[in-house]
């Protein structure tokens, strides 16, 4: 905006006293306009301020939901598994046959994951960054609010404590008890040690602990989800403004063009498995997973190929993928060498590996059509995609996951 400053009229009489009016008029004026500029950025910046408090509330009130969501899923998880368990304990001489799968969930929960106390991690991510923001906190100026957030951290450092101390919470195995385990028999089947561990009073006691556990983890989340109600109606955030800051933290990149999506992408790279799906213009893809398996008993590495194809389809910000039957399966043992002593079980381990990928292959090939949908988007570098989507859990609950493709270089 320009703004035009009216002169005086210096030809005038002096006692007219009009060129004393003009000048009084024009310094006035000056100085309401520094007064309004100045007084329109202090206006701004408090109405900033403002909006990132309630951003740094809907933050943290997403962390006591996404906690809750957390504490039901795990009670929920012992349960399940405490019932398979109870069903391989009733039936040990049928073990060999249940599906590989049944064998090994029931091994994971039963074994820690290392020798650190620690068996249940708590992401404190979100709590940090709250904690760490004293503007923030003055920004939100909502003193209910602040207590019950800072009640529910508290609380929750308490519940982790406490799961990771108590002797209904601690892991009957521990991770040298599995190794020991296993070197005596160097067997891909779970079922062997699994039928040692089934027949332990430890072993027992934690799978009948079960229900006590979830009732435990139940109290925390109904108490945590009132503490969540109650910040959320200090706060006057409804659930809808919620669900639009959740959906707007999820969704990044833009949508997926054609041309884009064309080529090679890597989904995962390490040291133990490749996994590449392989777009093609006829809107046919490949999904080649290499594992890359070591074993005890020998040095080198077993590599097996499963190769599977089917067909895609974009449409606007969704990627429709339909898995087709049939899988191709290759296994290269030329470079594994037995370690001395271990050539029999070095025989037995890769035969049995064989077998498990053929009967995996081959109830892939009586399969139908599997088609899955993906929130497809891409970020402004071309060379990373984010495929998002939601299934459902045992309990029934929507549940968001996600894989990230990378560009493969020419």
């Amino acid at each position: 905006m320009n703004v035009k400053f009216k002169m005086p009229k210096f030809s005038r009489y002096l006692m007219d006293k009009t060129w004393q009016k003009e000048l009084g008029l024009t310094i006035i004026g000056t100085t309401l306009s520094i007064i309004l500029t100045f007084g329109t950025a202090q206006y701004f910046e408090h109405k900033q301020k403002v909006a990132n408090g309630r951003l740094m509330a809907m933050m943290v009130i997403h962390d006591i939901d996404n906690t809750v969501e957390t504490l039901t899923k795990l009670g929920n998880e012992h349960v399940k598994i405490a019932k398979m368990a109870q069903y391989l304990m009733d039936n040990q001489e049928r073990l060999e046959s249940v599906y590989i799968d049944s064998l090994e969930k029931v091994l994971n929960a039963l074994v820690a994951a290392d020798n650190s106390p620690q068996q249940y991690r708590l992401d404190e991510s979100a709590e940090k960054v709250f904690l760490s923001s004293q503007d923030s906190w003055k920004s939100i100026d909502n003193a209910t609010f602040i207590d019950e957030v800072q009640k529910f951290y508290v609380f929750r450092h308490a519940l982790y404590d406490h799961i990771n101390s108590s002797s209904k919470w601690k892991k009957p195995v521990t991770e040298d008890e599995y190794n020991a385990e296993f070197m005596k028999h160097m067997l891909v089947n779970a079922s062997v040690p699994l039928r040692k561990f089934l027949g332990e009073d430890g072993v027992k006691f934690y799978i009948n602990m079960a229900d006590y556990r979830q009732q435990e983890l139940n109290f925390a989340a109904n108490r945590f989800r009132q503490i969540s109600n109650r910040c959320k109606f200090a706060m006057d955030i409804t659930d809808e403004e919620l669900a639009a800051y959740i959906g707007n933290r999820e969704h990044t990149g833009s949508n997926v063009k054609e041309h884009e999506l064309i080529g090679s992408w890597i989904v995962e790279k390490t040291t133990e498995t490749d996994v590449i799906i392989e777009y093609a213009t006829d809107h046919t893809y490949n999904q080649t997973l290499i594992s890359h398996q070591p074993a005890p008993v020998f040095n080198g590495r077993i590599d097996a190929k499963l190769i599977t194809a089917g067909t895609w389809e974009l449409r606007d910000d969704t990627l429709l993928m339909v898995l087709k039957p049939g899988i191709q399966f290759e296994m290269d043992d030329s470079r594994v060498t037995p370690k001395p002593g271990m050539e029999q079980r070095t025989k037995d381990y890769i035969a049995e590996a064989k077998a498990f990928v053929k009967k995996l292959a081959k109830e892939r090939d009586i399969q139908e059509d599997r088609p899955r949908s993906y929130a497809a988007s891409i970020d402004p570098t071309g060379n990373k995609i984010e495929l998002m989507w939601t299934e459902l859990d045992a309990d029934g609950n929507e549940v968001k996951q996600a894989y990230y493709l990378t560009k493969q270089e020419n």
